[in-house]
C-alpha cells in the first residue's frame, strides 16, 4: 500500500537544494522571528454565483448515499500544507488548534509555534482543508468529502516546497504526537529525503494512514522518477482523472500510484470566506482523504493497512482494470462503506476483520442419510409393507380357500343370502298380453251414433 501525495504547484527545487540541505549560519543577530510578518501576497476568493448548482463532486462520488451511512465524526485528518483559515464558514469548529514550522538559517533549523487560527497565505491548505471537511452549504452548493471530520493543521510557514527535510519530518512526527488518524501530504518533490522518509515510516508504523499526491508534472522529471513522499513504502498515492472520468496528462503515473480522484477545474475554499477555482492531483488527494475518514469513523477498529485495501478494493477501474495512471480506480466513498470482504476461506481471522462480511462460498447440502443408512431403511420400510400386506390379505386368503380357490361366493354364504322375490306383473303388462282384467280394462268411448 502506498499513500497518494498531492503534488504542489511550485518546485522550488533549486532553493530546497541550496538552503534547505545546506544550511547557511547567518551572521550573529540576523536569526528572523518565527514568522512574526504579515503574508506578503495573501490569496482570496469570490462568493459562488447565486444559481450554482449542486457541487458536481456530490453526485460523481456518490457522496448523498455515502452520507446516509457516515459523515467522519471522530476522525481527524491532518493536513501538512501551507496553513488552513479557520474562520472560513464552511470550516466552522471543524479546525484544530494545529502546529507552525518556521525554516530559520541556525543550528536548530527550524522552529515550532502556533499559528493564528486564520493563517493561510497562499490559500492552498484552506483549499484541501475544504475539500476533506469542508461544511455542507444551503443548496448543497459547496461541501467536503467527510463533513464531520476534524482538521488538525500544521502550516510550513515558508511554503513547502522552500521547507528543508528535517523541517518536514519534525512536520510529520508532530501530526502523529497530535493523534490525528489520516495525514493528508498534498505536496510531492523529485528527491527522495531520507529525513523525510523516516518520518513517514514512522507515521505508518504508528497506524496513520498517509495519503500523498503523484504530482502534477507529468512524469516531466529530470529522470523521469518517481515523486516524494508517494512513492514511500506504505503510503497510499493518489493521482488524477478529469470529470470524464479519463487521467490528466499533468498526473505522474507510476507503479506507485494506488488510487485516483476527481483533479478538474474544481471550486475550492479560499481563505477569507471566499471560492475560487483550482485544479491537480493535490484535491484528488484530499478526495481519498476524506472517503478514508468516512470509513474509519463507520468501522473505528480498521487498520491503515486495511482501510487503504477497503478503499483500493472499492474503486472504479478506469481503462478496465488497474495501471499506472490510476491505480485500482476512482475512490468511490459509498462502494467503500459498502465493500463485502472477498475472502472465501471461511477462517475466523477473515470473519473478524472489522468492517469486513466475509463472502462464504454456497455450501454443500450433506446427504440426510449415508448409503448404509439409506439401505437399511429400504430393507426396514419393505419388511413392514410385507407384514402390512399380510394381515390385510388373510381374511382373503382364508375365503378363497373356503371356495376351493374359485371365484364367486362360497357355498354357506350362497345358502346364507336371501331369494329375490319376484315382482308381480304389472296390469298393464297382462292387457297388452290380451287378458286384462276387468278393473283395468279400459272404459270405451261414448260413440255417436
Amino acid at each position: 500500500m502506498r499513500a497518494a501525495t498531492v503534488p504542489r504547484r511550485r518546485l522550488g527545487w533549486p532553493l530546497l537544494l541550496a538552503v534547505g540541505l545546506t544550511l547557511v549560519v547567518p551572521p550573529p543577530g540576523t536569526v528572523p522571528e518565527a514568522h512574526a510578518q504579515d503574508c506578503a501576497q495573501q490569496a482570496t476568493g469570490e462568493e459562488l454565483p447565486g444559481n450554482a448548482g449542486p457541487y458536481p463532486l456530490i453526485a460523481q462520488l456518490g457522496l448523498r448515499q455515502a452520507w446516509d451511512l457516515a459523515s467522519g465524526d471522530g476522525v481527524t485528518v491532518a493536513v501538512l500544507d501551507s496553513g488552513v483559515d479557520g474562520g472560513h464558514p464552511d470550516l466552522a469548529d471543524a479546525v484544530l488548534r494545529g502546529a507552525e514550522f518556521t525554516v530559520v538559517a541556525e543550528e536548530r533549523e527550524f522552529v515550532r509555534t502556533t499559528p493564528p487560527p486564520e493563517r493561510d497565505c497562499p490559500g492552498h491548505g484552506t483549499a484541501v482543508a475544504g475539500m476533506i471537511a469542508g461544511d455542507r452549504a444551503e443548496g448543497d452548493r459547496m461541501a467536503g468529502v467527510a463533513p464531520g471530520a476534524a482538521i488538525y493543521p500544521i502550516r510550513i510557514a515558508d511554503g513547502v516546497d522552500r521547507a528543508t527535510p528535517n523541517t518536514l519530518a519534525a512536520a510529520v512526527d508532530d501530526a502523529v504526537a497530535a493523534g490525528a488518524d489520516i495525514l493528508n501530504l498534498s505536496f510531492a518533490y523529485p528527491v527522495d529525503a531520507e529525513p523525510l522518509r523516516a518520518a513517514v515510516a514512522r507515521a505508518v508504523d504508528a497506524g496513520v494512514l498517509v495519503v500523498a499526491a503523484a504530482g502534477n508534472e507529468g512524469n516531466d522529471t529530470p529522470d523521469g522518477g518517481p515523486m516524494y513522499p508517494a512513492a514511500y513504502d506504505g503510503v497510499l498515492t493518489v493521482g488524477a482523472v478529469g470529470a470524464d472520468g479519463q487521467p490528466l496528462e499533468s498526473s505522474n503515473s507510476g507503479p506507485w500510484v494506488d488510487l485516483a480522484g476527481y483533479g478538474q477545474d474544481l471550486a475550492v475554499l479560499a481563505p477569507g470566506g471566499g471560492y475560487r477555482a483550482e485544479a491537480g492531483t493535490s484535491f484528488a488527494t484530499a478526495q481519498v482523504s476524506g472517503a478514508a475518514a468516512l470509513v474509519l469513523s463507520r468501522f473505528p477498529e480498521l487498520t491503515a493497512t486495511e482501510l487503504a485495501e477497503r478503499l483500493t478494493a472499492s474503486a472504479t477501474p478506469v481503462g478496465g482494470g488497474p495501471n499506472e495512471r490510476t491505480g485500482a480506480g476512482i475512490v468511490d466513498p459509498f462502494g467503500a462503506l459498502t465493500h463485502l470482504d472477498g475472502a472465501t476461506d471461511g477462517t475466523p481471522e477473515a470473519a473478524a476483520r472489522p468492517g469486513h462480511i466475509p463472502v462464504l462460498p454456497v455450501p454443500d447440502d450433506p446427504p440426510l442419510l449415508t448409503d448404509v443408512q439409506a439401505t437399511a431403511l429400504a430393507w426396514t420400510g419393505g419388511l413392514l409393507l410385507a407384514v402390512a400386506l399380510g394381515l390385510l390379505g388373510a381374511p382373503a386368503v382364508r375365503r378363497a380357500a373356503r371356495r376351493g380357490w374359485r371365484a364367486g361366493p362360497t357355498p354357506e354364504e350362497r345358502a346364507r343370502a336371501p331369494r329375490p322375490a319376484r315382482p308381480p306383473a304389472a296390469p298393464r303388462l297382462d292387457w297388452l298380453r290380451g287378458t286384462p282384467s276387468s278393473t283395468d280394462r279400459p272404459t270405451p268411448r261414448n260413440r255417436t251414433r
